[in-house]
């Protein structure tokens, strides 16, 4: 027979809340020395169902308040949080269960749930206040780096040092003690991983209600093409006997409003360094600008290029046009603006609108995915054509809060602001997202260039009223 392993408690008062207090701190001195491994917990553990019910709503206490404090004000309960809390205490009851069962000892059923329970109350304080420390800035960075394994550890804690104690005190062979230790371990981590987005408390999710974009809107459809015709009777006409450019710049993609904010940067350079100021027009797809600005569609854009083909010169002046967007791996350049059922650009598709609009002289740049698979299709002895990519890489620097693609930002914001040459321009352009884009690891885009013969020979000339004196 197995010796008394449990001391009976002194009664120090005679009052039911006096040995109820008192069964309650020493079952908190029992769980500490269980976390030392100490196997003298047991005589100080006083298993008593009213003492399971309390530590059991204690340990719900405290893993609200972890979460409370991790996840803050204002939330809501989650019940089901609750629910899936009392896993373990009941499978430490079934342990307990086989144990009183295994060895006699009655006083067993709730020992093993009664001393997980206690730790736990006692590591989730600890936690509970590195999680408000860390919130608060009061941590040093070096310790915030290693709180994710410390809560591992501190998790693990309870129920490793659990089963080491029984392991002693029940004589346990020290295998079966590693056995015992490792498995229950395994199961709390499967527990953990299981249930791993259940919270006793969540915060409130601050729900932005869905606004319909504006080019769903009635006005729009009445102002869109007051918008383009008003855009396109700014356009001047070209001085004879001098180079005028001419500017068009194209935002495609409404989702992102990089692409927005790309071509009106590049827009007020040219209007104001360069010489493109009454010869110039953006079409933007863009929320924001649905009401001011027109929106960019081949339609749209086959009538800008219409009318500037009306107003330059042909033979003296220089159509800019300046296409940013996604493209994809077909060769195409995207034109999107939901709910608007948009068709994209295709090479093929630009190249007949501009032979159709007689522009003779022409420098296209197209900062998009894959976009040298333009070049074929738009190359002529009097184009420049440059792209931010070759026909199969992609791009980069397309995200919503960017002011700039890697491509627009190198290219104009700053090669175009030192160099007085578009070729001199582009080359140091590539060298720099070269070298970004090894940097942060990005597989090289290589921009293309492609200068036809006549331009070759007429564009210094072009270049001479299109940059500043020096």
């Amino acid at each position: 027979m197995i010796r008394a392993i449990f001391r009976d408690s002194a009664i120090m008062s005679q009052r039911p809340i006096g040995l109820f207090l008192r069964s309650f701190f020493d079952n908190f001195i029992a769980a500490l020395m269980m976390l030392m491994g100490m196997k003298r917990a047991f005589e100080h553990l006083h298993p008593t169902p009213i003492q399971f019910l309390t530590f059991l709503l204690g340990s719900l206490l405290t893993s609200f308040t972890f979460d409370f404090i991790s996840e803050g004000w204002p939330g809501e309960i989650q019940p089901i949080g609750f629910a899936s809390y009392l896993i373990p205490p009941f499978l430490w009851l079934v342990v307990g269960v086989f144990l009183a069962q295994r060895y006699g000892v009655w006083r067993f059923v709730l020992s093993p749930v009664i001393l997980w329970l206690a730790a736990d109350i006692l590591v989730g304080l600890l936690q509970s206040t590195i999680q408000w420390a860390g919130q608060a800035g009061l941590l040093p960075s070096i310790v915030e780096t290693w709180i994710p394994n410390l809560y591992l550890v501190v998790f693990a804690w309870p129920t490793a040092a659990l089963m080491f104690i029984f392991g002693r005190r029940l004589v346990w062979a020290w295998w079966w003690r590693v056995v015992g230790i490792v498995v229950s371990v395994a199961v709390l981590f499967s527990w953990s991983t299981v249930f791993s987005d259940q919270r006793l408390w969540f915060a409130a999710e601050t729900v932005i209600p869905e606004t319909e974009p504006h080019i769903t809107e009635e006005s729009a459809f009445y102002v869109q093409p007051l918008l383009l015709n008003r855009a396109l009777a700014q356009i001047q006409t070209g001085t004879v006997g001098k180079t005028d450019w001419y500017f068009l710049g194209v935002g495609g993609a409404a989702y992102q409003s990089v692409f927005r904010r790309e071509v009106e940067s590049v827009q007020s350079l040219f209007d104001t360094r360069f010489t493109t100021d009454g010869h110039s027009i953006v079409l933007i797809n863009d929320d924001d600008t649905t009401l001011s600005q027109p929106i960019a569609t081949r339609t749209s854009i086959s009538k800008a290029l219409e009318t500037i083909g009306q107003r330059m010169n042909k033979d003296e002046d220089v159509l800019f046009l300046f296409l940013t967007s996604h493209g994809s791996a077909d060769g195409t350049f995207e034109l999107n603006h939901q709910p608007l059922q948009i068709q994209s650009l295709t090479p093929a598709w630009l190249r007949d609108e501009l032979d159709k609009a007689g522009i003779y002289w022409r420098v296209v740049v197209i900062s998009s995915c894959f976009s040298g698979a333009f070049i074929p299709s738009l190359q002529t002895s009097s184009s420049l054509i440059i792209t931010a990519a070759e026909a199969t890489k992609t791009s980069f620097g397309c995200t919503d809060d960017a002011d700039f693609t890697y491509f627009g930002r190198a290219f104009f914001d700053e090669a175009l602001r030192q160099e007085h040459s578009l070729v001199d321009a582009f080359q140091a352009a590539k060298q720099t997202i070269a070298a970004r884009e090894k940097e942060e690891g990005f597989t090289p885009s290589q921009p293309q260039i492609s200068l036809g013969k006549d331009m070759e020979k007429s564009l210094p000339m072009f270049e001479q009223e299109l940059f500043p004196p020096q």
